[in-house]
């Protein structure tokens, strides 16, 4: 089970480090202009006066906190809403990374994939009636990419 653990927690850190960088960069473009303040609040489901002003950060903050950024189709949303072509920031990601933009959305894919197996099915195999296999490999595997692909990120956003 400590394993298991390792996967939902390594993912969750991805999802919290997303949130502040989605925070920062949020509100950073909601500063920039009326247009921009209306893209981040229809993102956030907000009113474009709200992300603007002494509140702005706290009110991002809330309404970020209902979604999960720890999928490429997720951040992809993220990227966009802040004014980002999301096919470039992954391609100087992959780029910075030693990778390829397919294989960082893949791979990232997959890790959120098994964390939701973990988290929502218990990591049971219905059709064999056991639990899935799951080694220190991956668990290894999955702290890697996710430590390569915020390390990317940092270096490109």
């Amino acid at each position: 089970m400590m394993l298991r653990a390792c996967i939902v927690l390594v993912i969750a850190s991805l999802d919290t480090y997303m949130h502040e960088r989605g925070v920062e960069l949020l509100d950073a473009h909601a500063q920039k202009g009326n247009p921009e303040a209306a893209a981040t609040a229809s993102y956030l489901g907000a009113t474009a006066g709200r992300v603007v002003g002494p509140s702005a950060k706290a009110t991002i903050r809330y309404k970020l906190s209902y979604k999960t950024l720890a999928s490429p189709r997720s951040i992809d949303q993220l990227l966009t809403a802040v004014g980002l072509v999301a096919t470039d920031v992954w391609e100087e990601m992959a780029i910075a990374a030693g990778s390829r933009p397919d294989r960082l959305r893949n791979q990232i894919g997959l890790h959120y994939d098994r964390r939701n197996q973990i988290a929502h099915e218990g990591d049971w195999d219905h059709v064999a009636l056991d639990f899935r296999p799951l080694e220190d490999a991956n668990v290894a595997d999955c702290l890697a990419h996710v430590r390569a692909l915020v390390n990317a990120f940092d270096s490109v956003v």
